[in-house]
């Protein structure tokens, strides 16, 4: 602690002069916390750029994604006394319901009488449990998942519980009266596995209690499903609500029943013929495929595993230890040294509990920069851990997990696809700064090849990758080591594929010859309810749709108009003025303006900070030329490309390609083919490169629809731009400008510590001098006295 002295004996004001020098000495902060400034402004612009992008991102998504999310069709019934209909934008083609064997009925359970009133108390009917579990029957058919209904025996009457019963979510409605208790499933049909539409769970004795002790006394119905034919096909669903090629089906009446129950008796019998048939193949097939990987990963991968990364040897307590570990990567970064200085701070348990004095201790104590910022990274737990008897241990399996981590979070193309080429440039660009590594790969004699592998990628990836690269020991490259491993870790993880897909085809198997079973005994069941039928045969049902297209035009102009606002934003961000001479405020400048004048500073800073962007220009002009080429794959090559349809961009320079609607040419194309219309847009296609002889060159073909186009160029933009800035939540080192703004930080750290020294020197300097002066004036003093 230098002493100050101020200017007592030479009369000058030491405080205003160490003010001005240090005014001088802080430049460098000031333009280093400046330019800290205009980084976080920059990153947050740029993530406001993914906010504007992803709102035309979502409106794509939400609203011409799917046909059915563009098309809005009118569908009519020959005759709506039998069945109704309703069409969704999937509608196509025609129908014809042939007939309506069963329509579909609930479930109703009506329990015996007994001698309660809706008064009585639960309490009453000697109940141990305070709760029951219901399920019942779903709109698809399934049993629900359990609902649990709690109640108080002591404070609730019957009433209370029905009430209860029916506000919950189990999909059953109560009625209790004159003794007797009945359920009825809110949703028709006949549950599929066998299982029951109504099914009590634990805690049932409330319902024995009500009249349902004894099942074979219990009356009402079992729920039924609707047996329909249409286009020549069988079918059975849950409700009397269908969906069929895109049209919302009513069945309100059965009619053709007995003809139509022969029908799907025979269906439903050569299902469950050839549902059993196939079971054999699928449990043979999970059989094969399953000793084919335990064989292989007995064999070969287990051995190569701890070879390469060897076994966990941790005691049960040593793993719980680990597992307590915030970070095996950030531990793992540490070494043996670090432990032993770690040590030999003898931490006590209380410092240990209090992070904030751990951190305080580690900082001031003798120990090396290095050992002190590796430790420093450490949560308390990690500290406490890894000074206990077991640390080195812990050590050991850390850096042992990050290795394998190291493996698992690598591109496996780099595992796939590096040569000899690649990797001795790797090695040629290790422990070199990022100038140095843009030196090399721009070097003429590094071949082309690995040129154009190694250009885009980031160089934290590519330092990384670098790092793996090198030799360490005899033993070759960690890189090497990863590429010897990856063909037996692959093909040990396609034979798991392989189980798995044949152990869910099997589950999937025996649900299948479940539900064909019950399938055919619900055929068997309405065949003999229409035995006796003798109703005259009618006509079928025919079911047709028409496309609406003003409803397609409006969604167009709908999202126009959006695309339009994406680009006028953007457009105004590359043309925004930057104006130089304002850069951010520091804090003593803050102090010194208004707020308004605060204000107006930060709105001239702000501005520019993306004008003329490369990453945000390139991007707009891959999204503009989405809108030229044409849509492969569509039938009418005279209505497959945007300008056919009259959607063009703007020929005025001032709106930067804005696109502009043709209503004539746009009503022209709805007219003659809505379909290929609404396909331009929501079409899922590729990208294909084929050789065409007549041309003598290669051709690209894009079967892409306009949406996919769209959302695969935001994608793009998007992830570009979080590399670049990251996105809310990411850690600051995980994105360039956020490395950047780290960096600053600690030029910010270092700068602030250096003129502390800068000051305590001025200030033991002027000391010195007023120490001086003042002895010289004693002396003064004492030769005038003599």
């Amino acid at each position: 602690m230098v002493m100050r002295v101020g200017g007592l004996a030479s009369g000058m004001d030491i405080d205003a002069l160490v003010e001005k020098l240090m005014q001088a000495e802080r430049i460098p902060l000031n333009k280093t916390f400046q330019k800290k400034q205009t980084l976080e402004w920059q990153r947050d612009a740029y993530r406001n750029v993914n906010t504007v992008t992803q709102k035309l991102n979502k409106f794509l998504e939400d609203k011409m994604f799917l046909q059915s999310q563009m098309m809005k069709k009118t569908a009519t019934s020959s005759n709506d006394n039998l069945v109704s209909v309703n069409a969704t934008g999937n509608a196509m083609g025609a129908l014809s319901i042939e007939s309506v064997t069963q329509l579909a009925s609930t479930t109703q359970k009506v329990g015996v009488q007994t001698g309660h009133t809706g008064s009585t108390k639960l309490s009453e009917l000697g109940l141990t449990s305070n709760s029951v579990e219901l399920s019942a029957i779903d709109k698809d058919g399934n049993l629900g998942k359990a609902v649990k209904i709690s109640f108080d025996p002591t404070k609730d009457t019957i009433n209370d519980f029905v009430k209860k019963i029916n506000s919950s979510n189990a999909g059953v409605t109560a009625l209790f009266e004159n003794g007797q208790l009945s359920l009825t499933a809110n949703n028709t049909g006949s549950e599929k596995s066998g299982k029951g539409e109504i099914v009590f769970g634990q805690g049932k004795e409330i319902f024995n209690e009500l009249g349902f002790a004894d099942e074979s006394l219990v009356t009402g119905n079992k729920g039924q499903n609707a047996i329909f034919k249409v286009n020549g096909i069988s079918m059975e669903r849950s409700s009397n609500k269908v969906t069929v090629s895109g049209y919302e089906i009513t069945l309100k009446e059965t009619f053709n029943a007995k003809t139509g129950a022969a029908d799907q008796v025979a269906v439903t019998q050569k299902e469950w013929d050839n549902a059993k048939a196939a079971l054999v193949t699928l449990l043979a097939t999970q059989d094969a495929t399953k000793q084919t990987y335990d064989d292989y990963k007995r064999d070969k991968y287990d051995p190569e595993y701890a070879k390469l990364f060897g076994t966990n040897t941790l005691t049960t307590d040593q793993q719980a230890k680990f597992n307590s570990l915030s970070s095996a990567g950030t531990v793992a970064r540490l070494e043996n040294k670090d432990l032993t200085a770690l040590r030999s701070l003898n931490i006590s348990e209380e410092e240990f509990a209090n992070a904030t004095a751990l951190k305080d201790k580690i900082t001031n104590s003798g120990l090396d920069d290095t050992s002190k910022a590796r430790l420093i990274t450490l949560s308390n737990t990690d500290l406490k851990e890894l000074n206990s008897a077991d640390g080195e241990d812990l050590l050991a399996r850390a850096k042992q997990v990050d290795y394998e981590n190291t493996y698992k979070s690598l591109d496996k193309k780099f595992l796939t696809e590096l040569t000899a080429d690649d990797l001795n440039f790797l090695n040629s660009i290790n422990g070199k700064t990022n100038e140095e590594i843009d030196a090399a790969l721009a070097d003429e004699s590094l071949p082309k090849e690995v040129k154009d592998k190694f250009k885009g990628l980031d160089k934290e990836d590519l330092n990384r990758l670098s790092d793996l690269s090198i030799y360490r020991d005899g033993s070759g490259s960690d890189l090497k080591k990863f590429q010897d491993f990856y063909p037996i870790d692959r093909q040990n993880q396609a034979n798991l594929t392989a189980s798995q897909e044949a152990n869910s085809a099997y589950d999937a198997g025996v649900k299948r010859e479940a539900q064909a079973e019950i399938a055919y005994n619900n055929a068997v069941a309405a065949q003999g309810t229409t035995a006796n039928d003798t109703s005259p045969k009618v006509a079928s049902v025919g079911v047709t749709s028409t496309s609406d297209t003003t409803a397609i035009k409006d969604r167009i102009k709908e999202f126009v108009t959006t695309y339009n606002e994406m680009l006028d934003t953007l457009n105004n961000l590359l043309k925004e003025k930057k104006y130089r001479d304002y850069a951010p405020l520091t804090t003593e400048q803050r102090e010194d303006m208004s707020e308004n004048e605060q204000k107006l500073w930060d709105e001239k800073s702000k501005s520019g900070l993306l004008r003329g962007d490369s990453l945000i220009r390139e991007s707009l002009s891959k999204i503009r030329s989405q809108f030229v080429s044409s849509i492969n794959g569509l039938g009418d090559k005279t209505i497959d490309s945007f300008a056919e349809i009259g959607i063009t961009t703007s020929d005025k320079l001032t709106e930067s390609g804005k696109l502009v609607i043709n209503e004539k040419k746009l009503d022209e194309a709805l007219q003659k083919d809505p379909q290929q219309v609404v396909e331009m847009f929501t079409k899922t296609g590729e990208v294909k490169t084929t050789y065409d002889p007549v041309k003598g060159r290669n051709v690209i073909e894009d079967s892409r629809g306009l949406t996919q186009r769209l959302r695969v160029e935001i994608s793009t933009l998007t992830k570009n731009i979080e590399k670049k800035a990251g996105k809310e939540g990411s850690t600051e080192q995980s994105y360039n400008i956020g490395r950047n703004i780290v960096q600053a930080d600690d030029r910010i750290t270092k700068l602030q510590t250096k003129l502390k020294d800068i000051e305590a020197r001025y200030w033991k300097q002027f000391t010195a001098m007023e120490t001086a002066i003042n002895k010289a004036n004693q002396q003064s003093s004492m030769f005038m006295q003599g």
